[in-house]
Order: structure tokens, then C-alpha cells, then sequence
């Protein structure tokens, strides 16, 4: 989901990424701040320092403990015979005789019971804000851009799903104001 006001040519806006908080120091935040750099580097953008910079880049990222998902699935097997043809020879001895013979079935398939299984599912979240720094510096808060991406899989972990969401992010940047896409991407 994408809210903007950002102009279609984005050539040359200065940025400078600041962290919450929460997030200074952290190694897990500035591989994603890495991540998101490359991106906007690659739409344009250039980094700057917050004296020069023009807009502020915010970051927010999270994922569930998961949510058990339980499915079931159909078990095929032989349901029976839908016919049979023997074949034999028949030899005979004067007045005795020995028959052999070989009988053949055609199986029939279907469904013959189900399975159950259960996988847990994780929602993760990646935000990205850019908001105006002069109104910022003012005490108010112009924002500029919105983006968020919100993903659903097995994996529970964000290190590993993140880059992909970023990429995903950045697919048709800036994009249409208001507007909501989805995005199916296998994760690089």
C-alpha cells in the first residue's frame, strides 16, 4: 500500500536515514537501512547528511509469532476393479487335461481417505516512511511517502524475508497515490 506526494522525478532528492530509538545501534537495522539505501540510490535519490538532506527516511519492520494453519489434503489409492481377463492354455492327455491360466485386474484410483497437516504461518510487516525535513526541523510532520508491505509465509524469519520485501517496496517506485498492489515474489 503506497501514499504519496512525491513528484514523478525524484532525480536528485536528498535524503539522510535516521533511526528510532529502538533501532539505534542495532546491526539487524542498518542491513536493512542497507538494503533500502541501494533502493533509493537506484530510483535517483542521493544521501546527504541531515544539514543538506530534504526529506528524512524512517524504517519500521516487524513480524507475529505465527498463526497455526491446519489443512487437509486427499489420500489417492485403488478403490477397487473395474474389470478382469483371464488367459490360459488348455492341454490335454488322452482323456486328462490341465488348464493354466493367468487372471489380470484393472484397477480403478480415487480418492480413498484424507491427510491432515499443519504449518505455521507468519505475517511480517516493512514500513517506510519519508517525511519533509524542513517541517520536521519546524516541530511538525509533513509526511511525503508511505509504503508498506505486508507479508504471509513459513518462514519466521525476517532477516531472510526483508531483502525481498524491500525489493518488492521499490518495484513500481514511487507508484500511484492511494493505491494497493500485490506483489508475487520469490525471495532472492
Amino acid at each position: 500500500a503506497v501514499f504519496h506526494q512525491l513528484p514523478k522525478d525524484v532525480s536528485g532528492t536528498t535524503y539522510v536515514m535516521i533511526p528510532f530509538k529502538e533501532q539505534e545501534g542495532s546491526l539487524e537495522h542498518k542491513a536493512y537501512e542497507e538494503a533500502v539505501r541501494q533502493e533509493l540510490n537506484a530510483k535517483g535519490f542521493r544521501e546527504t547528511t541531515v544539514d543538506q538532506a530534504q526529506t528524512v527516511v524512517f524504517l519500521a519492520y516487524g513480524i507475529d509469532t505465527g498463526k497455526e494453519v491446519v489443512s487437509s489434503y486427499p489420500i489417492i489409492g485403488q478403490t477397487g476393479v473395474s474389470s478382469s481377463s483371464t488367459y490360459g492354455t488348455i492341454q490335454s492327455y488322452g482323456s486328462y487335461g490341465t488348464y493354466s491360466g493367468t487372471t489380470t485386474y484393472t484397477p480403478t484410483y480415487g480418492v480413498v481417505g484424507t491427510g491432515v497437516t499443519s504449518q505455521t504461518q507468519y505475517t511480517r510487516v516493512f514500513r517506510l516512511d519519508m517525511v519533509d525535513k524542513q517541517a520536521l526541523a519546524a516541530g511538525t510532520v509533513k509526511k511525503l511517502y508511505e509504503g508498506k508491505v505486508v507479508s504471509r509465509g513459513s518462514s519466521g524469519q525476517l532477516a531472510t524475508v526483508l531483502p525481498t520485501m524491500v525489493k518488492a517496496l521499490f518495484e513500481d517506485f514511487p507508484g500511484q497515490n492511494a493505491s494497493t498492489r500485490t506483489s508475487t515474489r520469490a525471495l532472492q
